[in-house]
């Protein structure tokens, strides 16, 4: 297993983070809110694939039929599977995502109270 991630912080403390990497999505909250739908509908797919395995199990009897068109029944690996091993990937991928555009929302917000700060600031000054 590879390192962790570096965090913003760290890479700053570092000397190693670049600003041209470091995006600010358009809209933070509207990413966020969909990737939080995405990650309900991709924890309903691995509820329903975990209740077909319970039901039916690893293994599920197909019927096949053979270049002659004789029909032969065999048992093939259940579909379901590879559909909670792909649910268990996007979720993962999909909560370090919704971390990283909290992280933003929060920068966005606040960089937008800095910038409110300041004009209050220079409107004082003047």
């Amino acid at each position: 297993m590879g390192r962790p991630r570096k965090t913003k912080k760290e890479k700053l403390l570092a000397g190693t983070l670049r600003k041209s990497r470091e995006k600010l999505s358009a809209d933070p909250q509207t990413e966020l809110e969909e990737a939080r739908e995405m990650l309900e509908v991709f924890k309903e797919n691995l509820r329903q694939a975990n209740k077909e395995l319970r039901e039916h199990g690893l293994m599920i009897q197909t019927t096949i039929s053979d270049s002659h068109g004789k029909f032969t029944e065999v048992r093939r690996v259940n579909p379901s599977l590879k559909i909670q091993t792909a649910a268990l990937k996007a979720i993962k991928s999909l909560k370090q995502q919704i971390g990283v555009l909290e992280e933003d929302a929060a920068e966005k917000a606040k960089q937008q109270q800095d910038d409110a700060e300041l004009r209050e600031f220079q409107e004082f000054s003047q």
